[in-house]
């Protein structure tokens, strides 16, 4: 069910121009890391959803419920607006 994780040197883990975020330490710079490579691993009709950095936590942008969920507990949550959505767009990691 669980296959291991595979490792591509080979790839640069930005492929899509973004900025690259290797100078930040630590479980933040892990927590990236990990994200960047669900998203290269995602097969099929499935996506993940975008990630946006806002204060000093990594959110999942999830505009169909219109919230930004925190990505280490789903439970914690903000309700957004248009405008506030639109802004959250611009900032996907």
């Amino acid at each position: 069910m669980n296959q291991p994780r595979k490792h591509n040197s080979d790839k640069p883990a930005n492929s899509e121009g973004k900025p690259e975020v290797s100078n930040m330490h630590g479980k933040r710079q892990t927590m990236l890391d990990r994200i960047r490579e669900v998203r290269e691993n995602l097969s099929g009709g499935v996506k993940m959803l975008p990630v946006v950095r806002y204060e000093r936590k990594l959110w999942f942008l999830d505009e169909r419920l219109r919230q930004i969920r925190d990505v280490r507990n789903p439970h914690d949550f903000i309700n957004l607006n248009e405008f506030e959505i639109d802004y959250f767009k611009k900032r996907v990691i």
